[in-house]
């Protein structure tokens, strides 16, 4: 793996474990079927994009990056605003870090 996408690989990889062990607490504690799926959902595509980092690959890494942090900001963004909980707030915020990193390497990858 690149030196240079590492800190995009454990940003991502942190997501993935975050979102997935998110959805699975959700499940056993309120049998949230919806959490349980939105967990694996997310965490398969910040697992993805790590994958993709990991190999070298950083445009379709950093892509997939870009819009799984997309829609989990906004679903969890919405929630936030809503709720004022500290979970959806801890997930956007978690989501805006990685989707303005991965975001920051791939502008410099089209840059060059």
């Amino acid at each position: 793996m690149s030196d240079q996408y590492s800190t995009d690989f454990k940003l991502n990889a942190a997501m993935a474990a975050i979102v997935l062990s998110g959805g699975v607490i959700g499940y056993t504690k309120s049998k949230s079927m919806p959490s349980l799926i939105a967990g694996g959902v997310f965490g398969l595509l910040y697992s993805t994009s790590a994958y993709y980092l990991s190999q070298g690959n950083a445009k379709v890494g950093l892509g997939f990056s870009i819009v799984a942090s997309s829609l989990l900001g906004g679903v969890m963004g919405k929630k936030a605003l809503a709720t004022s909980k500290p979970i959806p707030i801890i997930l956007t915020t978690g989501s805006v870090i990685t989707f303005l990193s991965s975001g920051k390497e791939l502008y410099n990858i089209h840059k060059n």
